[in-house]
């Protein structure tokens, strides 16, 4: 599953859209958070790898601005579990160990739409990361 974050303006925002793609391309679509009001907003989605592409051109020749957010990796060498991060997390992607080691569910983070754990590091261990076509990571350090 792939994720993609749908922007939607003022002027998108009452049409159907989402729904009408996902009827339309029978996309199984989990909608992990959603922020919309009459001014606009934004989905964050998780859509089936193999139509991913199909899913964000058909947002885009609608119109609607998609992007695919970058992961979070941990550097483990580096982190000294401080909890820095623990305590800004805004989804409880993040947690402590029994023997104190901070750990991450990818499952639960929601990426660099997020990123707060990534500028609270102060051993700079947490890098937002851009998946490749091949499924791994190639490494981006959030610059300070």
């Amino acid at each position: 599953m792939g994720r993609i974050l749908i922007r939607f303006n003022e002027d998108q925002v009452s049409e159907p859209i989402a729904s009408q793609i996902i009827i339309e391309y029978k996309v199984p679509m989990a909608i992990l958070s959603a922020h919309i009001n009459s001014k606009g907003g934004e989905i964050l989605a998780e859509v089936p790898d193999d139509i991913l592409e199909k899913v964000v051109n058909a947002f885009r020749n609608r119109g609607i601005s998609v992007t695919v957010p970058k992961l979070i990796e941990v550097d483990s060498d580096k982190c000294f579990s401080c909890g820095s991060c623990l305590a800004l997390c805004p989804v409880e992607a993040i947690s402590l160990t029994e023997d104190s080691t901070v750990q991450f569910d990818k499952e639960k983070c929601v990426g660099s739409t997020c990123s707060v754990c990534v500028d609270a590091c102060p051993a700079r261990a947490i890098k937002s990361v851009k998946p490749n076509n091949n499924g791994t990571s190639a490494i981006r350090e959030k610059k300070r």
